[in-house]
């Protein structure tokens, strides 16, 4: 005569185990502006940054997933983690989903220059940017993405007329 089934129990001790940290946003979710970002393609390394990079807002979750995607579609360039300024910054995650399903280490630092982020690609050692504040009006901004492309002087000389342009704004 068949033994009946055991009945199917599973039995833990310990605390019940932690969901992975989520992956901010999920690769489907779509670039709502485009990427304002510019870089010395040959990254020759002239400098204290390789480029420019003038995000929408201070959101890092909602801005990293584009400059991925942007780094990304660079011959030579696949992203494999970013080091972003931890007061620069809302909303910092611990990983970004790049397009085509590579997750992206993201780590915050408060020793790292300020208006930087550095990233960490597979051809080359290491990306440093320049990040040109979000509330900056656009002829500053740009003027400072150009500097930052030709990677020579100092990133705060190269944000110096941002921040000029930002005193002298009505309401500021």
């Amino acid at each position: 005569m068949a033994q009946p089934a055991a009945p199917d129990v599973t039995t833990r001790t310990g605390p019940a185990p932690q969901p992975a940290a989520p992956v901010f946003p999920p690769p489907s979710a779509p670039s709502q502006q485009p990427t304002r970002l510019s870089f010395d393609a040959a990254l020759s390394r002239r400098g204290a940054v390789d480029g420019g990079w003038w995000p929408q807002s201070r959101n890092a979750t909602a801005e990293l997933p584009g400059l991925v995607a942007a780094l990304d579609s660079r011959p030579e360039v696949h992203v494999r983690r970013l080091s972003v300024h931890a007061d620069e910054w809302d909303d910092i995650p611990r990983r970004v989903a790049a397009g085509d399903g590579h997750v992206i280490r993201v780590d915050s630092f408060s020793t790292i220059p300020r208006h930087t982020i550095s990233v960490t690609a597979d051809a080359h050692d290491m990306i440093n940017l320049l990040v040109i504040p979000s509330g900056t009006a656009a002829a500053p901004a740009q003027a400072a993405m150009d500097a930052a492309m030709t990677g020579r002087g100092d990133p705060a000389a190269m944000l110096a007329g941002t921040q000029q342009a930002a005193a002298h704004q009505p309401g500021t």
